[in-house]
């Protein structure tokens, strides 16, 4: 995640303000716009980011040479669908997966864009029942692929350690693999010096569904430390605070 953030907004930064849509990149506070996505998320204020998300869309269509606007509709169309009901879920992955298609041909991120495609299969696959196993087969490999070519991605590894724990078992779901790849991501994030709203990122979601896998497992107490490590660097995070009052109740 640290690289797929970082070279996204710069992308955006270079093109875009969110204002106008024309900002000098060297002016422009890169922290800033990351941080104000990543919250828009951790909260799941969908509307500012389908907000955000269609003055970029507009502007692609009038030059969709610009590499940088795609690659901002898909950041934003990735974080709208995982926090979105069903049917926004399925309209918003699936202009991901289109769109990771397209970066993909003319990017030099290419581990990076296929976590994202992973993660947009497996968006996809929750959403839509008739696609739920080939998308989720698709899943596996596109995050399969971004491990050979970085064996060091932490967001590929939390991609990979969500899907390994929200699969079912007889599609190759693993909750002890599920905890295995989030704690790497964990690991491997610790090992590197992040931008603020980068790092806060992974160790909030990460974080969060190392909580809700112990959870699941019937381990309160130790949900409610992965919920304290989550909370302690976003507070707002919606998700975080849901499971924190389910078990405390």
């Amino acid at each position: 995640m640290e690289k797929l953030l970082i070279k996204i907004i710069v992308l955006i930064v270079s093109s875009l303000s969110l204002s106008s849509l024309m900002a000098d990149p060297i002016e422009t506070n890169n922290d800033e716009i990351i941080n104000r996505a990543l919250q828009y998320y951790l909260v799941e204020n969908r509307e500012e980011l389908i907000r955000e998300h269609d003055l970029i869309s507009s502007e692609y269509k009038k030059n969709n040479e610009a590499k940088s606007l795609l690659l901002s509709m898909l950041f934003h169309e990735f974080l709208i669908a995982d926090i979105s009901t069903k049917k926004i879920k399925k309209k918003y992955s699936k202009l991901c997966i289109t769109n990771s298609k397209s970066a993909l041909t003319s990017s030099k991120s290419e581990a990076d864009l296929y976590a994202v495609l992973s993660a947009c299969y497996g968006l996809s696959a929750e959403s839509n029942l008739f696609k739920a196993a080939s998308h989720g087969t698709q899943s596996g490999r596109m995050i399969d692929k971004s491990l050979v070519m970085d064996s060091k991605n932490a967001f590929a590894y939390m991609i990979k350690g969500i899907g390994d724990y929200t699969r079912p078992s007889f599609a190759g779901g693993s909750k002890e693999n599920g905890n295995k790849n989030l704690s790497t991501a964990l690991e491997l994030i610790d090992k590197h010096d992040n931008s603020a709203g980068d790092k806060k990122f992974i160790i909030a979601i990460a974080n969060f569904h190392l909580a809700n896998i112990a959870f699941i497992t019937k381990n309160k107490q130790q949900a409610l430390q992965y919920l304290t490590n989550s909370l302690r660097v976003a507070p707002d995070y919606k998700r975080a605070l849901e499971l924190s009052k389910k078990i405390e109740s």
